[in-house]
């Protein structure tokens, strides 16, 4: 039986990532269904690939794990991409959906080179971006590959199926590498909240052990029960905002020092309980605004068809 195998599957904390497996999974067996799915971990794919070669066939589709780590922030991942590229060139390879970033440094514009150099030599090639900063750097740098855009992954699932009553606020905010706000800032946020919020709960999507691929689903649930159960997040994490919006739950979501928070909330727009803000001074008009409006359900069926380009690409190299 031929093979959809999904590169690069992470096992570490955090949960945005899992979600994006878990909705890459459902995707491609939604859609490929003559085809056998198989995962190759993160570490698999960095370390140890060419234990993997013998067992892909030409006709085998390839894709790999998307997210926000084409570029040299997690060099890597992008070095481990590199190497599915270099060594499978007869195999149709799917980058999902993906924000772009290499700095602009030496090392980035030299890793740019040599990611550049490879992707351009791999005739079935599709690029997916998820957002339009990252659509248009990747249409201007990778020229010579097929670029595409849809958004995020994780926008593929509906989980807000269940009606749980809802009380309080969830702080989702950062503390890692990407972190955007100091003390005072989150202290800004806090005493902002609690003036509308008896109740407001600190968490993350990211912390604890690393996950395994067989609690994957489970973790992921345990937090969007969270979600279905407040009545307002706020967050300056990607997925903290896509998590709010498919589960139905107003969100502020806050900038980050990239473009992939901004950009990637552009492409839920349409959703009226979502609410970019580039600084934490227009929280306290949109915490009004959120809580003192009705709102229709999250709906995936925008998604779905934007998805519909990824079939339409490897059903046209498949020809």
């Amino acid at each position: 039986m031929k093979k959809a195998v999904l590169m690069g599957v992470p096992h570490h904390n955090n949960l945005g990532d899992h979600a994006i497996v878990l909705a890459e999974r459902e995707y491609i067996e939604d859609n490929f269904k003559e085809y056998q799915y198989y995962e190759v971990s993160e570490e698999t794919a960095e370390k140890c690939l060419e234990k993997v070669e013998k067992h892909i066939h030409p006709e085998d589709i390839l894709f790999l794990h998307g997210g926000g780590n084409l570029g040299d922030e997690y060099l890597y991942v992008e070095e481990a991409r590199r190497k599915v590229v270099q060594l499978f060139p007869n195999n149709i390879i799917i980058f999902f959906p993906q924000t772009m970033h290499f700095s602009n440094t030496e090392k980035g514009r030299k890793e740019l080179e040599k990611s550049r150099k490879i992707y351009a030599n791999h005739k079935k090639l599709v690029m997916v971006a998820r957002e339009e900063v990252s659509y248009q750097t990747m249409k201007k740098e990778f020229s010579e590959n097929n670029v595409i855009k849809t958004p995020d992954i994780v926008t593929y699932l509906n989980r807000n199926e269940i009606d749980e009553k809802r009380d309080g606020a969830l702080l989702i905010l950062r503390s890692d590498i990407e972190a955007n706000f100091d003390d005072e800032k989150i202290k800004q946020i806090e005493q902002t909240t609690m003036k509308y919020f008896k109740d407001v709960v600190y968490d993350d999507t990211a912390k604890g052990p690393g996950i395994l691929s067989k609690y994957r689903e489970e973790k992921i649930e345990e937090m969007l029960k969270k979600y279905r159960k407040c009545q307002l997040v706020i967050t300056d994490r990607l997925h903290g905002m896509i998590f709010a919006a498919i589960t139905s739950t107003p969100c502020i979501a806050l900038g980050n020092y990239n473009h992939k928070i901004k950009s990637c909330s552009e492409t839920l727009e349409h959703l009226e309980y979502i609410k970019y803000v580039d600084n934490v001074e227009e929280i306290e008009e949109n915490i009004k605004y959120l809580m003192s409006n009705k709102f229709e359900k999250y709906d995936n069926k925008f998604a779905l068809e934007q998805f519909e380009q990824i079939k339409e690409e490897i059903l046209k190299l498949l020809k």
